[in-house]
């Protein structure tokens, strides 16, 4: 599947008319098929290279996003989101609690999404490889759906279509918040809460007090993502459906029996 993704983005850069071998493209390309043929050779490496390659796709798939939203326009749910609420949710948000303690709060917790997944991952390898394994494929399902929707039907975000302004780069936290670029069309669905309720599925099958834990992580991402004006109330519930549906798929693709016989006789611990 990596192997497969990754030449059909090579045949897009290649017919992009931007084929620049020292862009940062071309090396997430190339670290995206060394991975898939890692993969194949080193097994239990997999889960660890498949999550790599989530990762890796991000950098790459800016460029048919773009080419997507300039050829063909990007979409505002701004009228949707208003239909659904009655009013401007994201920018009430942003009037009723703005603060620069808030402000400030908000961009730490928008942009510790990797140190998030990360740390969600650490926790499952160690403690239960199955539950692990169910995560990352449920990652993966994720990853795929929300690449293809931000191909197939790019959007922007609040603060690029004027309903709310863009507090990313005004926390006060430079340092932290200057390599944060903020999506331009890829507002729907929000993988920072799609990712962060994986996280906070996973944890609860594992330890009822981490899933909590990741509960509330998930809860104050997806507010911040809102405040920040990085995403509608209306791409926060798409990212979840983006997160739940894998989620159930992978305990249904990855059932135990099968996990058992894969992992050794010490990992084969039962689901809690």
């Amino acid at each position: 599947m990596v192997i497969g993704y990754s030449i059909s983005l090579w045949a897009f850069w290649l017919t992009d008319g931007n084929a620049n071998p020292y862009s940062t493209t071309f090396l997430a390309l190339v670290a995206i098929l060394a991975v898939g043929f890692l993969g194949l050779a080193v097994r239990k490496l997999r889960p660890w290279l498949a999550l790599a390659t989530v990762a890796l796709s991000f950098q790459v798939i800016a460029a048919p996003i773009d080419a997507v939203a300039d050829s063909n326009g990007a979409l505002s749910l701004f009228d949707l989101d208003r239909y659904v609420w009655g009013l401007n949710l994201t920018g009430w948000v942003q009037r009723t609690f703005s603060s620069g303690a808030l402000t400030a709060a908000a961009s730490v917790i928008y942009t510790a999404l990797v140190p998030i997944v990360l740390s969600a991952a650490l926790l499952l390898w160690r403690r239960h490889k199955s539950v692990f394994s169910r995560f990352v494929v449920a990652m993966v399902l994720t990853s795929a759906l929300a690449l293809a929707t931000f191909v197939l039907m790019p959007t922007v975000p609040p603060w690029l279509g004027g309903a709310a302004d863009n507090l990313v780069h005004d926390s006060g936290l430079g340092a932290l918040t200057a390599f944060v670029v903020p999506d331009y069309f890829a507002s729907f669905p929000s993988l920072h809460a799609a990712y962060t309720l994986t996280c906070a599925y996973f944890l609860l099958r594992l330890d009822r007090r981490l899933g909590l834990a990741a509960t509330l992580a998930a809860g104050a991402t997806v507010f911040s993502t809102m405040y920040l004006g990085q995403h509608y109330a209306v791409d926060l519930i798409g990212g979840a459906a983006y997160s739940l549906v894998p989620c159930i798929l992978a305990e249904r693709l990855l059932p135990g029996a099968t996990v058992a016989a894969y992992l050794g006789p010490a990992e084969r611990a039962p689901l809690l």
